[in-house]
């Protein structure tokens, strides 16, 4: 039977264990409420099947023993840690990194490693998720954050008074704390910039390096956006419209936001073809042959006259 047949693929029992583990990760964070990192996470677990799919045919899967040892301690470390429920932190998300790096040596070894080295960097991006966090922790963009919203207010035509982190409107205001200062909004456009580079890979240097501050630009903009928002919120709504869209399902709709005007960016920027224009040599191929047949058309109208003032020199 053809089930039968698939299971004694080695390559079948590779792809179960790379869904499994995205399953487990997945859950772990729907878990840990981190639901910045479950978008982010989704579309990479989305992205990474999809690059192992496209290449599943020129992947060469042959492992030796200590390559095949490694990889199945690392899985095994990946699912002792996952039965703790780690909380959200670099033990989470340094988990599909390790586990990406386990099946990658468990199906094709140390030399075959190269050709998962799209996967891991995705993954790898997480792992730096926590050292990007405390690096903009230690710049505190709160103070920036409250002064780009009042701004904002303030073009929008609302009486907003900024003391320090607090945004004050007549009938309430918000406090610009560490966790509405755009740090997350920042790193999760940042992950976002990654996958794009890996998925789509830019040739220039400075075109990837302009991909990376534009995300977080974008990032950092969109949050004072939000904080703006939230603060006329708080004036003018009642507070369960506010928590709608502070911590309820309303706050994805800024990522959603953010992720659609980085993509519109990268499209416009590097994906957009250029139109399509007429190629000189044959632009002036067909002018002087346009010029040749105008040419033949007065000459076959001057030739009568030519003809008749010959005849009439002509001696009777």
């Amino acid at each position: 039977m053809n089930w039968i047949m698939h299971l004694q693929k080695p390559a079948f029992w590779l792809l179960a264990i790379f869904a499994a583990i995205a399953a487990l990760h997945l859950t772990l964070f729907n878990r840990a409420n981190e639901t910045d990192l479950f978008s982010i996470s989704l579309l990479f677990w989305i992205a990474a099947g999809s690059l192992i799919w496209e290449k599943r045919h020129q992947l060469t899967l042959e492992s030796g023993a200590f390559a095949s040892l490694l990889g199945t301690g690392l899985l095994a470390i990946v699912l002792l840690r996952s039965t703790a429920l780690p909380e959200a932190g670099l033990v989470l998300r340094a988990q599909p990194f390790v586990a990406v790096l386990g099946v990658a040596l468990l199906a094709s070894g140390f030399r075959g490693l190269y050709q998962y080295w799209k996967e891991l960097m995705i993954f790898g991006s997480l792992v730096l998720y926590t050292l990007f966090e405390l690096l903009l922790k230690s710049i505190d963009l709160a103070p920036l954050t409250a002064r780009i919203s009042t701004l904002l207010l303030l073009y929008a035509g609302f009486p907003v008074k900024r003391e320090g982190v607090f945004l004050r409107l007549p009938t309430g205001g918000v406090e610009v704390y560490g966790g509405c200062s755009g740090i997350h909004s920042i790193l999760f456009m940042l992950c976002v910039a990654v996958l794009f580079l890996v998925m789509v890979p830019l040739r220039s240097p400075f075109q990837k390096a302009v991909c990376v501050v534009v995300a977080a630009l974008l990032g950092f903009l969109v949050n004072s956006l939000r904080v703006a928002f939230l603060a006329i919120l708080n004036a003018y709504s009642p507070k369960e419209v506010f928590e709608y869209w502070h911590e309820g399902s309303g706050s994805m709709i800024y990522a959603m936001i953010s992720v659609v005007l980085f993509g519109a960016f990268c499209w416009l920027a590097f994906l957009r073809s250029p139109r399509t224009t007429s190629d000189p040599i044959q632009g002036s191929e067909a002018g002087s042959q346009e010029s040749g047949v105008r040419s033949q058309e007065a000459g076959v109208r001057n030739s009568p006259k030519r003809l008749s003032s010959h005849r009439v020199q002509e001696p009777e």
